[in-house]
């Protein structure tokens, strides 16, 4: 029978915890059924601790692995490899390859982690790294010490491989994930290398001269090319290594590489193996366009893989459960037919290797932006799959806190975009899928990156927070390594601190905050701090005041225990005799307007104790940096790196479809000088930026909406069911450059107008339009509201009123876009540019001629004029005439670039009927 202690540990939840956490209870579904089969699940709960191992410093943390005396050993793809004692939670830097800034843009770095199957007696680790100096990823075995360093010297290069380093977007898709199987085999995930960023969101195929890193039939669809691939291969004790039989190509075969084991991935970002059954599971991401498009092909969809032997996994020609893309011409823009995924022929003038390739094999789960109809568990939203490890409980293993026998052979995954973890449950023989089941459903986590069981059966995750390391100075925010734990005995208390200050000059005096330190099952704490960390406590107080007086680096740690004699514990540093520097924006403040194409003026701001401050000019400037990104949804891509107090920035425009929630995201970060015998102190500021042309859906928060799919909106949705009172609201915001806001609403009633107000639903008020009913069903009004409002950042609410006119209940408007009018935060030098289209739609195969004129700032002149018209399909020229085949309102933007490189936008509303019969 189960404790009273237990019993309430099953029903308590709480939220995510910095410190020792108890996770909330994980309750199976009953039965889940995929094509026509039924498995049973897991009925009982269970509860789990969640341990912080590492919650702070931490800077793009990409894999982990745990040694078997419990050294947990993980890569930063800055070029660090760390090592922590969990005893201690001491850290150490076994090996640091110093990456550049500029290496460090987009994907590149130090990516991929795993341990030799004797790793106990040889010190053996393999790394995926990308090479500082020549365009190529190498896969090198080092040997690490016992005094947790690796000796550069002890490198063994198994094998490298060119990847298009500079060329576009290429580097965005890199894979990096590494996977050692119980035979000795090594596994190789990597990412086909090409421009993600310009096909509209669909598949690149782009065969034009010069446009190889836009062709990803040069990498995942060419045999004789190792990117876009699963590769599997035998190290030997002397740095080489051999082919394992029952590789997709035999050793010899003309035109192929014998590494293969599978190819046509698009970015296998996490692998791993399942130690019993040797199943090879992989997470691979997909292309990002909303909707399907018959000239272009299906919508974006992302892929769980199980493979037992080689194959062919489609990329670039299909996708998901085998729909075919559309043999797209970028030349003529014309399509040709869709590929035929049972006979797929690589006729690229890139490809490399044979022509005629495997056939296309599907995934295990395959799922877009919207919920599944054949995986609901999986909900919607972003979209970026995580492949963790297959748990194997070990009868022998006495450690109370490994995970118990019923999650034998369950797949762990997480969700990087939808923050959640799932177990996967197979049948070994066949592998067919029957449960996807919740786990740790009650814990939001950040951004699940990786997860790997330790050999104690302890689940060991990272957490990769928000933002990117890659800056000098910066770190991810949010971002941890946790140790997940079974709570086999009840749950641990919470231990969590907080203090007024990290670091400063001796002596200095540190408030500690333990307040909130809890027990989740109510029961009372005591508190244990040791401020040094030497074993002896130094107070029993909640809130203790301690002043160090000696320089150096100090670990506080805090123990707490509830009334059952469990314990939780956090740790801090405190470092005396160096001061952490403050980094701010002078400008663009945060939720400033620009649009990705646009060039923003920066200033950042520093301020150190010990080094000076730029306003004076004792910091060197050249040691402040700027990161560009491109956040989508949940995540941000790395872009570009800066160098500077100020200057200009290019926002890439970096095309991921029609409907794409993107935006800018800038960090500033600087390192300190450090100080005699203490090292370095980082400190960043991140801001992120509003698009001026943005879709309702992508609000921040809403009051009684919903989103709906609507396959007439511009973005394949709309926000609706809004009723009197009702808002949606977009943080942060900043209204600087920005002088009228056009609202795109459909299904307007009568008396309904639209209010823009700021800092709350019922704050000032910048403005209102009245929505008059459309004159055709599904037809757009888009009044536009002047602002006169001053700079600052804020939270801009839109809010629906309809003033008793509608009745009761009834849904007065919805709401598809929104356009700010004004240079926002952009240089306000760039080309002006006007369009417009020899009429604004007609019925399917309406032919419309769309014509630009832009004017250069003085000195300079236009160089080109690119149309985007909507539909995934593009034309260069002042003037273009282009037919629209497919009913839907679209948006043709037409983008003009001068001389200098500058470049500004305008667009154009195209509205498509169906043909009349």
């Amino acid at each position: 029978m189960m404790s009273a202690r237990h019993s309430r540990a099953v029903r308590a939840t709480i939220g995510m915890a910095v410190a020792i956490g108890t996770l909330a209870p994980v309750t199976v579904a009953a039965a889940y059924e995929h094509d026509g089969a039924t498995g049973a699940a897991q009925a009982e709960q269970d509860v789990f601790d969640k341990v912080p191992l590492v919650t702070e410093g931490l800077a793009d943390p990409f894999e982990l692995a745990v040694t078997d005396d419990g050294r947990v050993i993980y890569i930063q793809r800055t070029g660090e490899v760390k090592v922590l004692e969990q005893d201690t939670l001491r850290q150490f830097t076994a090996l640091d390859f110093d990456y550049s800034l500029d290496l460090l843009t987009q994907s590149d770095g130090l990516i991929g982690l795993t341990l030799d199957e004797d790793f106990a007696e040889n010190g053996w680790l393999y790394l995926l790294w990308s090479d500082p100096v020549v365009p190529k990823m190498n896969l090198s075995r080092f040997t690490m010490g016992p005094d947790n360093t690796i000796d550069r010297a002890s490198e063994k290069r198994l094998l490298d491989f060119t990847i298009w380093r500079g060329e576009g977007r290429a580097n965005s898709h890199m894979g990096g994930s590494l996977a050692m199987d119980p035979d000795g085999n090594l596994y190789v995930a990597t990412g086909d290398n090409a421009d993600p960023f310009n096909q509209q969101g669909y598949t690149p195929i782009d065969e034009r001269p010069g446009r190889r890193a836009y062709d990803a039939q040069a990498t995942s669809a060419n045999t004789n090319d190792l990117r876009g691939k699963i590769l599997r291969i035998t190290p030997q004790d002397d740095g080489t290594y051999t082919i394992p039989e029952g590789n997709l190509f035999p050793p010899g075969t003309e035109g192929t590489r014998p590494e293969i084991y599978g190819m046509g991935f698009r970015n296998p970002f996490r692998i791993t193996v399942d130690p019993k059954t040797r199943a090879v599971l992989v997470g691979d991401y997909g292309p990002d366009a909303r909707v399907a498009n018959p000239l272009r092909g299906p919508e974006g969809m992302v892929e769980l893989i199980r493979m037992t032997e080689p194959g062919n996994h489609g990329w670039p020609y299909c996708h998901a459960n085998n729909q075919a893309y559309v043999d797209y011409d970028f030349a003529t823009g014309q399509s040709g037919e869709a590929f035929d995924c049972a006979n797929l022929v690589n006729d690229s003038p890139n490809n490399t290797g044979l022509r005629e390739l495997p056939p296309a094999q599907e995934p295990l789960v395959w799922y877009g932006y919207g919920v599944s109809a054949q995986f609901p568990e999986l909900g919607s939203g972003g979209a970026a799959p995580m492949a963790g490890p297959v748990y194997r409980y070990d009868a022998e293993l006495d450690v109370k806190t490994k995970f118990p026998a019923s999650y034998d052979g369950r797949w762990f995954v997480s969700e990087y975009a939808r923050h959640f973890y799932k177990v996967l449950s197979l049948d070994e023989t066949t592998g067919e899928l029957l449960a996807i089941d919740p786990f740790l459903a009650d814990e939001r986590f950040v951004a699940p990156f990786e997860a790997e069981f330790g050999p104690d059966g302890s689940l060991y995750i990272i957490d990769f927070g928000r933002g990117s390391g890659a800056g000098r100075g910066s770190t991810n925010t949010d971002s941890g390594i946790y140790r997940i734990d079974y709570a086999a005995d009840g749950r641990r208390p919470v231990s969590q601190f907080t203090s007024d200050v990290d670091s400063g000059t001796a002596p200095l005096t540190v408030a500690f905050d333990g307040g909130p330190s809890h027990s989740p099952d109510g029961l009372d704490i005591t508190y244990e701090w040791d401020f040094e960390n030497d074993g002896v406590v130094d107070s029993t107080e909640r809130n203790p005041v301690h002043t160090y007086t000696e320089n150096g680096v100090h670990t506080a740690r805090l123990t707490v225990r509830d009334s059952d004699g469990l314990s939780g514990v956090s740790v801090q540093r405190i470092t005396v005799g160096n001061t952490r520097p403050e980094v701010s924006f002078g400008r663009p403040l945060a939720g400033g307007f620009a649009e990705l194409g646009d060039t923003v003026p920066y200033s950042v701001d520093v301020v150190d104790a010990e080094d000076g401050s730029t306003a004076d000019g004792t910091i060197d400037c050249t040691l402040v940096t700027v990161a560009t990104q491109l956040g989508h949804d949940d995540h941000a891509h790395p872009l570009d790196n800066y160098e500077g107090c100020s200057g200009e920035i290019f926002l890439d425009p970096a095309d991921h479809g029609v409907g794409q929630n993107v935006y800018p995201v800038l960090g500033a970060g600087y390192q300190d000088l450090g100080a005699p015998g203490l090292p370095a102190l980082a400190a960043q500021e991140i801001v992120r930026l509003q698009v001026r042309d943005k879709e309702a859906e992508f609000y921040s928060e809403g009051s009684g909406v919903q989103i709906v799919d609507d396959a007439a909106a511009r973005g394949g949705r709309l926000v609706a069911d809004i009723h009197d009172g009702d808002w949606i609201a977009f943080e942060p915001v900043d209204l600087t450059g920005i002088s009228a806001l056009t609202i795109g609403a459909v299904r307007g009633s009568a008396g309904t107008t639209l209010e823009v107000r700021t800092g709350s639903p019922t704050g000032p008020k910048l403005g209102q339009v009245k929505i008059d009913p459309a004159t055709a069903p599904g037809q757009v009004v888009s009044p536009t509201i002047e602002i006169d409002a001053e700079g600052g950042t804020t939270t801009l609410y839109v809010v629906a009123s309809s003033k008793g006119q509608a009745e009761a209940g009834a849904s007065v408007v919805a709401l598809d876009w929104l356009v700010f009018h004004g240079r926002g935060v952009a240089d306000a030098t760039a080309p002006v540019v006007e369009a417009q289209a020899s009429r604004g739609g007609g019925p399917a195969g309406v032919e419309v001629t769309l014509t630009g004129t832009a004017v250069a700032p003085e000195g300079r002149t236009i160089a080109s004029y690119v149309w985007d018209f909507g539909d995934g399909t593009t034309a260069e020229g002042a003037e273009a005439t282009h037919v629209y085949s497919e009913p839907g309102r679209y948006t043709a933007r037409l983008i003009a670039t001068d001389s200098s490189g500058t470049r500004d936008w305008t667009t154009v509303g195209i509205t498509v009927a169906a043909t009349t019969q």
